[in-house]
């Protein structure tokens, strides 16, 4: 038995017990492995683009002997998920730009069956903004910090139609500004948000520079309300 990483640890808390997950750019097969190892699922997929990470993946699924619980593909994306066998679609470690694209070429995801697990190392505003226009829905996100950088994972089901959605909602998905690593991860999302303002104020793009201020400062209105209801809670 081993320990996973934050993020992948993250990732884990959100697959539904007793479904079929399947890893997308499993690399090294920790999280597949984890998931059966520990009987949160009876079985799992993992798949890799390169051969070299797929033969990483098998060598540790079958010292863990778990080869007949966890089928391996080299496949760029989801072309050899069996649609019909599995039920939880992980992608982790890619940036959410990349994430967008291997979702949209399932179009068999579309469905209220499955639940996507998704951590974004980069661009996570450009995928929640893909999701709420196809028609997933955030129904849940966890910031975390692993190695001193912070991370989030995004938790998202089909919901049939386009979210209704505004800009804070892309920088600030779902998470709760409660939690210290959230308040972190959307005060550096702030930051970026003002130096965006600057570049626009560089421009002469002043109703630019206004909307990306005004994005800033919801969400350091939101860090706030965060930490004034968890003093709150704690004195009750």
């Amino acid at each position: 038995m081993f320990e996973l990483g934050a993020r992948l640890s993250a990732c884990a808390d959100f697959v539904r017990r007793g479904r079929i997950p399947a890893d997308i750019g499993t690399d090294h097969a920790y999280l597949p492995i984890w998931l059966v190892q520990t009987g949160r699922v009876p079985a799992a997929f993992a798949s890799d683009i390169n051969e070299e990470p797929i033969r990483s993946a098998i060598k540790n699924i079958e010292s863990h002997g778990l080869s007949e619980k966890i089928k391996t593909f080299t496949d760029d994306g989801l072309d050899s998920i069996p649609p019909h066998e599995v039920d939880d679609i992980m992608i982790a470690g890619m940036g959410g730009d990349n994430i967008s694209a291997i979702l949209s070429g399932g179009e068999w995801l579309k469905n209220r069956r499955y639940r996507l697990i998704l951590q974004p190392m980069s661009r996570a505003s450009r995928l929640r903004e893909y999701l709420f226009t196809n028609g997933f829905d955030i129904i849940g996100e966890k910031a975390i910090c692993e190695a001193g950088r912070l991370y989030t994972v995004i938790c998202a089901e089909y919901r049939g139609a386009a979210v209704v959605y505004d800009d804070s909602d892309i920088y600030s998905g779902r998470l709760d500004c409660s939690d210290p690593n959230a308040a972190a991860l959307l005060k550096k999302q702030a930051g970026i948000l003002l130096s965006m303002a600057e570049g626009c104020a560089a421009k002469d793009d002043y109703s630019g520079q206004a909307h990306y201020i005004r994005l800033a400062e919801q969400l350091i209105e939101s860090i706030q309300g965060g930490i004034s209801n968890d003093k709150g809670k704690g004195s009750i």
